[in-house]
């Protein structure tokens, strides 16, 4: 009576554990983002460093505030993107890959420029150089 009980739970367990690795998986995977990248030029309206991962509100003149997201906050840290790299004020431009939502103001960047320094946030995915 005991193993059903027993082989109930662990698959209940493992049942669990994938779904929440999906939920991950689609949230830091890149599958909601278009193929093609684009450049994104504004003026940094805030900046958040922590979990899940780094982001910046950039305004633009032409349509509003975006939100751009960076790598993980390890990864953010590697390409040399700390706290105080940026703030409220600065100019930026991100290359990244823009949401596959119609209107939805949101990229994943692949590089950010703040003034004249330059952040290779996933180096291995730059197109183009």
């Amino acid at each position: 009576m005991r193993i059903p009980v027993l082989r109930r739970a662990l698959a209940g367990g493992l049942l669990a554990a994938m779904l929440s690795s999906a939920v991950a998986m689609a949230h830091h995977g890149w599958s909601w983002a278009e193929e093609e990248q684009v450049t994104l030029t504004g003026t940094v309206r805030e900046v958040y460093i922590g979990q899940p991962h780094p982001t910046l509100r950039v305004e633009t003149a032409e349509d509003g505030v975006w939100l751009v997201e960076l790598g993980n906050p390890r990864q953010t840290q590697r390409a040399g993107f700390v706290e105080g790299s940026a703030k409220p004020g600065d100019r930026v431009t991100a290359l990244g890959n823009r949401s596959r939502q119609a209107g939805e103001r949101r990229m994943k960047a692949v590089r950010i420029t703040v003034g004249e320094r330059r952040y290779d946030i996933y180096p291995e995915r730059i197109q183009g150089g």
